[in-house]
């Protein structure tokens, strides 16, 4: 197969939005380029991201003079690899439920240790109980802000038609248990009971959003809703790949609090008024 360093995105260019992720890993191009011709598949990638989180986890939970340091460094890694499996699996045509199943998994036990951790750790250094409710919202926050992107990303990949992967439900049907590989089921009943509670109260918050927006039911009143890119571009920081740069970033400052309190509280109201903005623009647009 020939290489195509276009064959990593997700959408064509005329699909395409600006995403603010990208900012964190720019050069993402010159490792695909680099790893394409290693001996190294995209699932050992995610599982290296794994590895990568867990041992940030740890360098949180360290006393050594250094850790915060090194914990940066370390979950700066797991959130490049994040990146890079998929885009080395759609280069390579190597994308499947499995890996779309394990990359999701991989993010939320990270996600779960990291921010445990970092818990732990303020918990140890200010005696103070409040702590624990500080870090338990913060990470409600950001798998419901990962979970907010990414419905209506696959809302609009599935109809815009280029991306199958990924879909907005993710229960298994009986197409799934004739074709998927067992491991695939397996990974799929496991994403189903870590995210099915955020994939619903999502799609709950999104009906009672379009409501308020008077959204008629219809093909044309949906694309209009799903397919609208600038929301998709300002709604990108609140994935998880930027969720997490926010604690890289307090790591390095020391400010380890001050992080979680961005993600609970600047986050959940950047969501509410992007939101709040998303309703108004389309009532404005719909009476034009």
């Amino acid at each position: 197969m020939s290489f195509n360093i276009e064959k990593m995105h997700k959408l064509p260019p005329g699909d395409r939005f600006f995403d603010f992720n990208t900012i964190w890993y720019f050069f993402n191009r010159w490792a695909i380029r680099v790893l394409y011709s290693f001996p190294v598949s995209a699932n050992q990638i995610t599982f290296l991201s794994l590895v990568m989180g867990l041992l940030a986890a740890g360098f949180y939970l360290s006393g050594s003079a250094n850790a915060l340091v090194w914990a940066a460094l370390c979950f700066y890694g797991k959130i490049f690899l994040d990146n890079v499996d998929g885009n080395l699996a759609r280069v390579r045509g190597e994308v499947s439920r499995v890996g779309r199943f394990l990359d999701s998994f991989t993010d939320f036990v990270v996600t779960v240790a990291v921010y445990g951790a970092v818990t732990y750790r303020l918990a140890e250094e200010t005696q103070g109980p409040t702590v624990w409710a500080l870090g338990f919202f913060a990470l409600l926050s950001g798998l419901i802000h990962c979970t907010y992107f990414v419905f209506y990303l696959v809302n609009y990949t599935s109809m815009v038609g280029t991306y199958k992967m990924n879909r907005v439900r993710e229960d298994i049907t009986r197409e799934d248990r004739g074709d998927s590989p067992d491991e695939a089921l397996f990974l799929q009943r496991v994403h189903g009971w870590l995210y099915g509670w955020q994939d619903r109260s999502i799609e709950m918050f999104d009906a009672k959003c379009r409501e308020l927006a008077g959204v008629k039911n219809g093909p044309d009143a949906h694309k209009l809703w799903y397919q609208d890119k600038l929301f998709l571009a300002w709604v990108s920081p609140l994935c998880l790949c930027t969720n997490n740069m926010v604690i890289v970033i307090f790591s390095l400052l020391d400010q380890l609090e001050l992080g979680l309190y961005a993600v609970l509280i600047v986050g959940n109201a950047y969501l509410l008024t992007i939101q709040a903005w998303k309703i108004s623009r389309h009532r404005w647009m719909s009476q034009l």
